[in-house]
Protein backbone atom coordinates (compact mmCIF):
# COMPACT_ATOMS: atom_id res chain seq x y z
CA UNK A 1 0.00 0.00 0.00
CA UNK A 2 2.90 2.33 0.77
CA UNK A 3 4.26 1.98 -2.77
CA UNK A 4 0.82 2.67 -4.21
CA UNK A 5 0.42 5.75 -2.05
CA UNK A 6 3.80 7.07 -3.18
CA UNK A 7 2.92 6.62 -6.86
CA UNK A 8 -0.50 8.21 -6.39
CA UNK A 9 1.05 11.13 -4.52
CA UNK A 10 3.65 11.75 -7.24
CA UNK A 11 1.16 11.56 -10.12
CA UNK A 12 -1.23 13.88 -8.29
CA UNK A 13 1.59 16.27 -7.33
CA UNK A 14 2.85 16.40 -10.93
CA UNK A 15 -0.66 17.13 -12.19
CA UNK A 16 -1.12 19.79 -9.52
CA UNK A 17 2.10 21.51 -10.60
CA UNK A 18 1.09 21.36 -14.26
CA UNK A 19 -2.39 22.81 -13.75
CA UNK A 20 -1.04 25.69 -11.65
CA UNK A 21 1.88 26.36 -13.97
CA UNK A 22 -0.03 28.14 -16.72
CA UNK A 23 1.11 30.63 -19.30
CA UNK A 24 1.58 33.62 -16.99
CA UNK A 25 3.66 31.62 -14.53
CA UNK A 26 6.49 31.33 -17.04
CA UNK A 27 6.58 35.07 -17.57
CA UNK A 28 6.54 36.71 -14.16
CA UNK A 29 9.60 35.06 -12.44
CA UNK A 30 12.16 36.49 -14.92
CA UNK A 31 10.51 39.91 -14.55
CA UNK A 32 10.82 39.68 -10.77
CA UNK A 33 14.43 38.58 -11.18
CA UNK A 34 15.51 41.45 -13.40
CA UNK A 35 13.87 44.01 -11.10
CA UNK A 36 15.31 42.57 -7.88
CA UNK A 37 18.77 42.03 -9.40
CA UNK A 38 21.43 41.53 -6.73
CA UNK A 39 18.68 41.05 -4.13
CA UNK A 40 17.21 38.10 -6.02
CA UNK A 41 17.18 35.79 -2.97
CA UNK A 42 14.72 37.97 -1.00
CA UNK A 43 12.82 38.29 -4.28
CA UNK A 44 12.55 34.51 -4.62
CA UNK A 45 11.33 34.27 -1.02
CA UNK A 46 8.64 36.91 -1.61
CA UNK A 47 7.58 35.22 -4.84
CA UNK A 48 7.38 31.88 -3.05
CA UNK A 49 5.14 33.30 -0.36
CA UNK A 50 2.30 34.65 -2.51
CA UNK A 51 2.95 32.94 -5.86
CA UNK A 52 3.35 29.38 -4.57
CA UNK A 53 2.53 28.96 -0.87
CA UNK A 54 -0.80 30.82 -0.90
CA UNK A 55 -2.22 28.91 -3.91
CA UNK A 56 -1.19 25.63 -2.27
CA UNK A 57 -2.82 26.75 0.99
CA UNK A 58 -6.04 27.44 -0.95
CA UNK A 59 -6.32 23.73 -1.71
CA UNK A 60 -5.49 22.85 1.87
CA UNK A 61 -8.19 25.28 3.06
CA UNK A 62 -10.82 23.29 1.13
CA UNK A 63 -9.79 19.90 2.49
CA UNK A 64 -9.34 21.38 5.97
CA UNK A 65 -13.01 22.42 5.96
CA UNK A 66 -14.39 19.18 4.49
CA UNK A 67 -14.43 17.19 1.29
CA UNK A 68 -15.08 19.95 -1.26
CA UNK A 69 -15.53 23.70 -1.76
CA UNK A 70 -19.20 23.47 -0.70
CA UNK A 71 -18.10 22.56 2.84
CA UNK A 72 -15.96 25.70 2.99
CA UNK A 73 -18.47 28.11 1.48
CA UNK A 74 -21.48 26.98 3.55
CA UNK A 75 -20.07 29.07 6.41
CA UNK A 76 -20.85 32.12 4.28
CA UNK A 77 -24.25 30.98 3.01
CA UNK A 78 -25.91 28.10 1.17
CA UNK A 79 -25.54 29.57 -2.33
CA UNK A 80 -22.09 31.17 -2.18
CA UNK A 81 -20.35 28.22 -3.85
CA UNK A 82 -22.72 28.48 -6.81
CA UNK A 83 -22.02 32.19 -7.30
CA UNK A 84 -18.29 31.55 -7.01
CA UNK A 85 -18.52 28.78 -9.60
CA UNK A 86 -20.47 30.99 -12.00
CA UNK A 87 -17.69 33.60 -11.84
CA UNK A 88 -15.16 30.77 -12.20
CA UNK A 89 -16.98 29.42 -15.26
CA UNK A 90 -16.93 32.87 -16.89
CA UNK A 91 -13.20 33.10 -16.21
CA UNK A 92 -12.65 29.64 -17.73
CA UNK A 93 -14.75 30.49 -20.80
CA UNK A 94 -13.60 34.07 -21.39
CA UNK A 95 -10.31 34.40 -19.51
CA UNK A 96 -7.84 31.84 -18.26
CA UNK A 97 -8.22 29.09 -20.83
CA UNK A 98 -8.70 31.20 -23.99
CA UNK A 99 -5.53 33.02 -22.89
CA UNK A 100 -3.77 29.66 -22.53
CA UNK A 101 -4.67 28.77 -26.10
CA UNK A 102 -3.69 32.18 -27.47
CA UNK A 103 -0.35 32.20 -25.61
CA UNK A 104 0.41 28.60 -26.64
CA UNK A 105 -0.12 29.70 -30.23
CA UNK A 106 1.53 33.12 -30.26
CA UNK A 107 4.45 32.40 -27.92
CA UNK A 108 4.76 28.62 -28.23
CA UNK A 109 4.04 27.56 -31.80
CA UNK A 110 5.22 30.84 -33.35
CA UNK A 111 8.36 30.69 -31.21
CA UNK A 112 9.35 27.61 -33.21
CA UNK A 113 7.82 28.64 -36.54
CA UNK A 114 7.71 32.45 -36.54
CA UNK A 115 6.94 32.91 -40.24
CA UNK A 116 3.99 30.56 -40.80
CA UNK A 117 0.83 32.06 -42.38
CA UNK A 118 -2.08 33.25 -40.24
CA UNK A 119 -4.36 30.29 -40.96
CA UNK A 120 -1.89 28.04 -39.13
CA UNK A 121 -2.92 29.78 -35.88
CA UNK A 122 -6.47 28.49 -36.23
CA UNK A 123 -5.26 25.01 -37.19
CA UNK A 124 -2.94 24.91 -34.18
CA UNK A 125 -5.70 26.03 -31.80
CA UNK A 126 -8.05 23.40 -33.22
CA UNK A 127 -5.52 20.62 -32.56
CA UNK A 128 -4.59 22.12 -29.16
CA UNK A 129 -8.16 22.19 -27.87
CA UNK A 130 -9.09 18.88 -29.48
CA UNK A 131 -6.35 17.22 -27.42
CA UNK A 132 -7.39 19.21 -24.32
CA UNK A 133 -10.94 17.92 -24.81
CA UNK A 134 -9.64 14.35 -25.23
CA UNK A 135 -7.90 14.59 -21.85
CA UNK A 136 -10.79 16.38 -20.12
CA UNK A 137 -13.49 14.09 -21.54
CA UNK A 138 -12.06 11.15 -19.60
CA UNK A 139 -13.58 12.43 -16.39
CA UNK A 140 -12.32 9.77 -14.01
CA UNK A 141 -8.72 9.78 -15.29
CA UNK A 142 -8.06 13.36 -16.40
CA UNK A 143 -5.76 14.09 -13.44
CA UNK A 144 -3.85 10.83 -13.95
CA UNK A 145 -3.47 11.54 -17.68
CA UNK A 146 -2.15 15.05 -17.02
CA UNK A 147 0.20 13.84 -14.30
CA UNK A 148 1.47 10.77 -16.14
CA UNK A 149 1.69 11.95 -19.76
CA UNK A 150 1.65 15.73 -20.22
CA UNK A 151 3.49 16.88 -17.10
CA UNK A 152 6.74 14.93 -17.71
CA UNK A 153 7.19 16.70 -21.05
CA UNK A 154 6.53 20.09 -19.46
CA UNK A 155 8.81 19.33 -16.52
CA UNK A 156 11.69 18.07 -18.67
CA UNK A 157 11.55 21.19 -20.86
CA UNK A 158 11.53 23.48 -17.83
CA UNK A 159 14.31 21.59 -16.03
CA UNK A 160 16.50 21.78 -19.15
CA UNK A 161 16.21 25.58 -18.99
CA UNK A 162 16.73 25.69 -15.19
CA UNK A 163 19.82 23.44 -15.37
CA UNK A 164 21.30 25.60 -18.14
CA UNK A 165 20.71 28.70 -16.00
CA UNK A 166 23.22 27.41 -13.45
CA UNK A 167 25.42 25.19 -15.65
CA UNK A 168 26.13 27.86 -18.28
CA UNK A 169 25.10 31.18 -16.68
CA UNK A 170 24.83 34.32 -18.76
CA UNK A 171 26.18 36.28 -15.79
CA UNK A 172 25.60 36.79 -12.09
CA UNK A 173 22.80 38.68 -10.32
CA UNK A 174 23.55 42.39 -10.37
CA UNK A 175 21.72 45.68 -10.33
CA UNK A 176 18.03 45.90 -9.58
CA UNK A 177 15.39 48.62 -9.71
CA UNK A 178 13.46 48.20 -6.45
CA UNK A 179 14.28 49.28 -2.89
CA UNK A 180 12.67 46.32 -1.14
CA UNK A 181 13.01 43.14 -3.20
CA UNK A 182 10.93 40.97 -0.84
CA UNK A 183 7.96 43.37 -0.78
CA UNK A 184 8.10 43.94 -4.52
CA UNK A 185 8.18 40.22 -5.31
CA UNK A 186 5.43 39.48 -2.78
CA UNK A 187 3.08 42.01 -4.38
CA UNK A 188 3.99 41.01 -7.94
CA UNK A 189 3.50 37.28 -7.39
CA UNK A 190 0.21 37.97 -5.59
CA UNK A 191 -1.11 39.28 -8.91
CA UNK A 192 -0.67 35.94 -10.69
CA UNK A 193 -4.21 35.04 -9.60
CA UNK A 194 -3.51 31.41 -8.70
CA UNK A 195 -5.32 31.42 -5.34
CA UNK A 196 -8.81 31.07 -6.91
CA UNK A 197 -7.40 28.18 -8.97
CA UNK A 198 -6.56 26.39 -5.73
CA UNK A 199 -10.09 26.77 -4.40
CA UNK A 200 -11.63 25.85 -7.75
CA UNK A 201 -9.45 22.83 -8.51
CA UNK A 202 -9.32 21.28 -5.04
CA UNK A 203 -12.52 19.36 -5.79
CA UNK A 204 -11.19 17.70 -8.92
CA UNK A 205 -8.03 16.61 -7.09
CA UNK A 206 -10.08 15.19 -4.23
CA UNK A 207 -12.30 13.44 -6.78
CA UNK A 208 -9.23 11.84 -8.33
CA UNK A 209 -8.09 10.64 -4.91
CA UNK A 210 -11.50 9.11 -4.21
CA UNK A 211 -11.46 7.40 -7.61
CA UNK A 212 -8.23 5.65 -6.59
CA UNK A 213 -10.08 3.92 -3.77
CA UNK A 214 -9.26 6.18 -0.81
CA UNK A 215 -12.62 6.24 0.97
CA UNK A 216 -11.54 7.56 4.38
CA UNK A 217 -11.39 11.36 4.79
CA UNK A 218 -8.13 11.02 6.75
CA UNK A 219 -6.46 9.19 3.85
CA UNK A 220 -7.81 11.65 1.28
CA UNK A 221 -6.47 14.60 3.25
CA UNK A 222 -3.11 12.89 3.75
CA UNK A 223 -2.66 12.17 0.02
CA UNK A 224 -3.68 15.71 -0.95
CA UNK A 225 -1.31 17.33 1.55
CA UNK A 226 1.59 15.16 0.37
CA UNK A 227 0.79 15.98 -3.27
CA UNK A 228 0.74 19.68 -2.36
CA UNK A 229 4.26 19.19 -0.97
CA UNK A 230 5.42 17.64 -4.26
CA UNK A 231 3.92 20.45 -6.34
CA UNK A 232 5.36 23.08 -3.97
CA UNK A 233 8.91 21.74 -4.32
CA UNK A 234 8.74 21.59 -8.13
CA UNK A 235 7.28 25.09 -8.35
CA UNK A 236 10.00 26.51 -6.08
CA UNK A 237 12.74 24.94 -8.22
CA UNK A 238 11.27 26.12 -11.52
CA UNK A 239 10.20 29.60 -10.35
CA UNK A 240 13.50 30.10 -8.55
CA UNK A 241 15.54 29.11 -11.61
CA UNK A 242 13.61 31.45 -13.91
CA UNK A 243 13.86 34.27 -11.37
CA UNK A 244 17.63 33.74 -11.10
CA UNK A 245 17.89 33.85 -14.91
CA UNK A 246 16.16 37.23 -14.89
CA UNK A 247 18.52 38.57 -12.23
CA UNK A 248 21.51 37.50 -14.34
CA UNK A 249 20.13 39.37 -17.34
CA UNK A 250 20.28 42.86 -15.84
CA UNK A 251 23.32 43.92 -17.95
CA UNK A 252 21.59 42.92 -21.20
CA UNK A 253 17.89 43.80 -20.87
CA UNK A 254 15.82 46.71 -19.60
CA UNK A 255 13.78 46.02 -16.47
CA UNK A 256 10.66 47.66 -17.96
CA UNK A 257 10.57 45.68 -21.22
CA UNK A 258 7.62 43.46 -22.12
CA UNK A 259 7.65 40.33 -19.92
CA UNK A 260 7.20 37.89 -22.81
CA UNK A 261 9.94 39.57 -24.84
CA UNK A 262 12.18 39.49 -21.76
CA UNK A 263 11.70 35.75 -21.27
CA UNK A 264 12.36 35.03 -24.95
CA UNK A 265 15.42 37.27 -24.97
CA UNK A 266 16.89 35.67 -21.84
CA UNK A 267 16.42 32.12 -23.12
CA UNK A 268 17.80 32.99 -26.55
CA UNK A 269 20.90 34.52 -24.95
CA UNK A 270 21.22 31.46 -22.73
CA UNK A 271 20.89 28.78 -25.43
CA UNK A 272 20.16 30.32 -28.84
CA UNK A 273 17.40 29.03 -31.10
CA UNK A 274 17.56 25.61 -29.44
CA UNK A 275 16.64 27.26 -26.15
CA UNK A 276 13.73 29.05 -27.81
CA UNK A 277 12.43 25.69 -29.08
CA UNK A 278 12.65 24.17 -25.58
CA UNK A 279 10.90 27.26 -24.15
CA UNK A 280 8.16 27.00 -26.80
CA UNK A 281 7.55 23.36 -25.87
CA UNK A 282 7.32 24.37 -22.20
CA UNK A 283 4.85 27.15 -23.02
CA UNK A 284 2.65 24.84 -25.10
CA UNK A 285 2.50 22.12 -22.45
CA UNK A 286 2.11 24.60 -19.57
CA UNK A 287 -0.93 26.01 -21.35
CA UNK A 288 -2.22 22.59 -22.37
CA UNK A 289 -2.20 21.04 -18.90
CA UNK A 290 -3.98 24.05 -17.41
CA UNK A 291 -6.57 23.99 -20.20
CA UNK A 292 -7.36 20.29 -19.81
CA UNK A 293 -7.67 20.53 -16.03
CA UNK A 294 -9.89 23.61 -16.04
CA UNK A 295 -12.16 22.28 -18.81
CA UNK A 296 -12.71 19.17 -16.69
CA UNK A 297 -13.40 21.26 -13.58
CA UNK A 298 -15.88 23.57 -15.32
CA UNK A 299 -17.62 20.60 -16.95
CA UNK A 300 -18.11 19.04 -13.51
CA UNK A 301 -19.87 22.20 -12.31
CA UNK A 302 -22.25 22.29 -15.28
CA UNK A 303 -22.94 18.57 -14.88
CA UNK A 304 -23.97 19.24 -11.28
CA UNK A 305 -26.17 22.19 -12.30
CA UNK A 306 -27.97 20.07 -14.90
CA UNK A 307 -28.26 17.18 -12.39
CA UNK A 308 -26.74 14.82 -14.89
CA UNK A 309 -29.39 15.41 -17.57
CA UNK A 310 -26.73 16.46 -20.09
CA UNK A 311 -23.86 13.96 -20.58
CA UNK A 312 -20.49 15.09 -19.21
CA UNK A 313 -18.72 14.69 -22.57
CA UNK A 314 -21.29 16.89 -24.34
CA UNK A 315 -20.80 19.59 -21.71
CA UNK A 316 -17.01 19.37 -22.05
CA UNK A 317 -17.30 19.60 -25.84
CA UNK A 318 -19.48 22.73 -25.73
CA UNK A 319 -17.16 24.41 -23.19
CA UNK A 320 -14.12 23.54 -25.32
CA UNK A 321 -15.79 24.94 -28.45
CA UNK A 322 -16.55 28.28 -26.75
CA UNK A 323 -12.99 28.53 -25.46
CA UNK A 324 -11.59 27.72 -28.93
CA UNK A 325 -13.61 30.56 -30.48
CA UNK A 326 -12.47 33.00 -27.78
CA UNK A 327 -8.82 31.98 -28.22
CA UNK A 328 -8.99 32.69 -31.92
CA UNK A 329 -9.62 36.39 -31.16
CA UNK A 330 -6.11 36.77 -29.70
CA UNK A 331 -4.55 37.53 -26.30
CA UNK A 332 -5.43 41.24 -26.14
CA UNK A 333 -9.19 40.69 -26.50
CA UNK A 334 -9.12 37.88 -23.96
CA UNK A 335 -7.38 40.08 -21.38
CA UNK A 336 -9.98 42.83 -21.78
CA UNK A 337 -12.72 40.42 -20.64
CA UNK A 338 -10.76 38.45 -18.06
CA UNK A 339 -9.27 41.38 -16.13
CA UNK A 340 -12.49 42.47 -14.37
CA UNK A 341 -13.42 38.85 -13.58
CA UNK A 342 -10.04 38.15 -11.95
CA UNK A 343 -10.31 41.41 -10.00
CA UNK A 344 -13.74 40.37 -8.74
CA UNK A 345 -12.89 36.85 -7.59
CA UNK A 346 -9.38 37.23 -6.22
CA UNK A 347 -9.83 39.17 -2.92
CA UNK A 348 -12.67 36.95 -1.71
CA UNK A 349 -10.53 33.92 -2.61
CA UNK A 350 -7.68 35.17 -0.42
CA UNK A 351 -10.05 35.80 2.48
CA UNK A 352 -11.67 32.35 2.17
CA UNK A 353 -8.24 30.72 2.01
CA UNK A 354 -7.04 32.40 5.20
CA UNK A 355 -10.28 31.58 7.04
CA UNK A 356 -10.23 27.97 5.84
CA UNK A 357 -6.62 27.41 6.88
CA UNK A 358 -7.14 29.13 10.25
CA UNK A 359 -10.61 27.71 10.95
CA UNK A 360 -9.85 27.17 14.65
CA UNK A 361 -9.27 30.90 15.08
CA UNK A 362 -12.57 31.89 13.45
CA UNK A 363 -15.12 32.45 16.24
CA UNK A 364 -18.33 31.91 14.28
CA UNK A 365 -20.01 32.07 10.86
CA UNK A 366 -20.61 35.78 11.30
CA UNK A 367 -16.87 36.35 10.96
CA UNK A 368 -16.94 34.43 7.67
CA UNK A 369 -19.88 36.43 6.38
CA UNK A 370 -18.50 39.83 7.40
CA UNK A 371 -15.01 39.29 5.98
CA UNK A 372 -16.05 37.68 2.69
CA UNK A 373 -19.02 39.98 1.99
CA UNK A 374 -16.88 43.10 2.48
CA UNK A 375 -14.08 41.70 0.29
CA UNK A 376 -16.64 40.88 -2.42
CA UNK A 377 -18.24 44.33 -2.25
CA UNK A 378 -14.97 46.22 -2.62
CA UNK A 379 -13.65 43.88 -5.32
CA UNK A 380 -16.90 44.46 -7.26
CA UNK A 381 -16.05 48.17 -7.32
CA UNK A 382 -12.45 47.39 -8.35
CA UNK A 383 -13.71 45.11 -11.14
CA UNK A 384 -15.96 47.96 -12.34
CA UNK A 385 -12.92 50.25 -12.52
CA UNK A 386 -10.86 47.65 -14.41
CA UNK A 387 -13.70 47.14 -16.89
CA UNK A 388 -13.76 50.89 -17.52
CA UNK A 389 -9.98 50.96 -18.01
CA UNK A 390 -10.28 48.08 -20.50
CA UNK A 391 -12.85 50.00 -22.55
CA UNK A 392 -15.84 47.81 -21.64
CA UNK A 393 -17.82 50.83 -20.38
CA UNK A 394 -17.36 54.59 -19.88
CA UNK A 395 -19.39 55.27 -16.70
CA UNK A 396 -17.69 57.91 -14.55
CA UNK A 397 -17.51 57.51 -10.75
CA UNK A 398 -15.11 60.31 -9.79
CA UNK A 399 -16.56 60.92 -6.32
CA UNK A 400 -16.51 57.23 -5.39
CA UNK A 401 -13.02 56.83 -6.84
CA UNK A 402 -11.74 59.64 -4.62
CA UNK A 403 -13.45 58.16 -1.57
CA UNK A 404 -11.97 54.69 -2.21
CA UNK A 405 -8.49 56.16 -2.57
CA UNK A 406 -8.55 57.09 1.13
CA UNK A 407 -8.74 53.42 2.18
CA UNK A 408 -5.36 52.24 3.56
CA UNK A 409 -3.25 50.18 1.12
CA UNK A 410 -5.50 51.12 -1.83
CA UNK A 411 -2.49 52.38 -3.81
CA UNK A 412 -1.00 48.86 -3.60
CA UNK A 413 -4.21 47.15 -4.77
CA UNK A 414 -5.15 45.99 -1.25
CA UNK A 415 -8.09 48.34 -0.65
CA UNK A 416 -10.11 45.31 0.46
CA UNK A 417 -7.71 44.11 3.19
CA UNK A 418 -8.40 46.45 6.14
CA UNK A 419 -12.18 46.59 5.47
CA UNK A 420 -12.26 42.77 5.38
CA UNK A 421 -10.57 42.60 8.80
CA UNK A 422 -13.15 45.09 10.12
CA UNK A 423 -15.91 43.01 8.52
CA UNK A 424 -14.52 39.92 10.26
CA UNK A 425 -14.70 41.59 13.68
CA UNK A 426 -18.08 43.29 13.20
CA UNK A 427 -19.61 40.16 11.69
CA UNK A 428 -18.41 38.00 14.55
CA UNK A 429 -19.78 40.43 17.18
CA UNK A 430 -23.19 40.82 15.51
CA UNK A 431 -23.52 37.06 15.01
CA UNK A 432 -22.65 36.38 18.67
CA UNK A 433 -25.15 39.02 19.87
CA UNK A 434 -27.95 37.63 17.68
CA UNK A 435 -27.24 34.08 18.83
CA UNK A 436 -27.11 35.27 22.44
CA UNK A 437 -30.50 36.99 22.16
CA UNK A 438 -31.99 33.92 20.49
CA UNK A 439 -30.70 31.69 23.28
CA UNK A 440 -32.02 34.07 25.93
CA UNK A 441 -35.44 34.16 24.27
CA UNK A 442 -35.65 30.36 24.29
CA UNK A 443 -34.76 30.17 27.95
Amino acid sequence: MKQGRTKDTLVLGFAMFAIFFGAGNLIFPPSIGINTGADVIPGILGMTLTGILFPMLAMYAVVNMGSDFVDLSRHINSWWHQMFRIIGLLIVLFGTIPRCGAVACETGMRGIFPNVPGWVNVAFLFVFFSLAYFFASNRSKVIDMIGAYATPILLVALLIIVVMVFAMPIGSPTGGTVDNAFTYATLTAYNTGDIPTGLICAGIFLGSIKAKGYTEYKDQKNILVRAIGVAFIILVVVYGGLCWLGACGTPYFAADMDSTALLNGLVQKLAGYGGIVVLAVAVIFACFTTAAGMIATASDWVLEWTRGKIPYRIIALVITAIIFLMSATGVSNVLAFSGPLFTLIFPMSVVMTVLGVCKRLVPNDGAWKGAVYVAALISAYDAFVVARANGLHSISTDGLDKLMSYIPLSSLGFDWLIPSVIGFIVGAVIYAMVKGKAAAAKS
